[in-house]
């Protein structure tokens, strides 16, 4: 998991990212680019396993990339729910996917979602559309 919990005494233009369902390449390289990452699995989420909110409140993300993966129908409805949490109504998002057609065929997402990659996409894309979504400037 990233690099732990965060004090809040930490500097104002840390830049937070919460990876769900990724590869370890993505947490390191946007480690690498001086992001602070965490790292949770869908599964653990939807089977109650981990606690989103406390995750949320102990990470404080700004961005979330989310590497939706198949049932496109079910992970695309527990997304919309995430989305609608309370304590992630401000927080950004990046979608990842293997197959945008079939995605997009599936829930419609292109009009709902910001960032949609497509196969193949690779660490460079997702750490190139982090860093456009969450600008050094980036402040609490």
């Amino acid at each position: 998991m990233g690099k732990g919990a965060l004090d809040p005494a930490e500097s104002k233009t840390l830049r937070r990212v919460a990876i769900f369902n990724s590869r370890p390449a993505f947490i390191e390289a946007l480690e690498d680019d001086g992001f602070t990452t965490a790292c949770a699995h869908l599964a653990d989420i939807q089977n109650g396993t981990l606690d989103l909110l406390a995750f949320v409140h102990l990470h404080r993300p700004d961005l979330i990339v989310y590497d939706l993966p198949r049932p496109y129908e079910s992970h695309w409805n527990f997304l919309r729910l995430l989305k609608e949490t309370k304590s992630l109504e401000s927080v950004a998002w990046l979608l990842a996917t293997t197959d945008k057609d079939a995605l997009e065929a599936a829930v419609g997402a292109s009009e709902v979602v910001e960032i949609i990659f497509g196969e193949p996409y690779g660490v460079a894309e997702v750490v190139a559309a982090v860093h456009k979504r969450l600008p050094e400037t980036q402040e609490d």
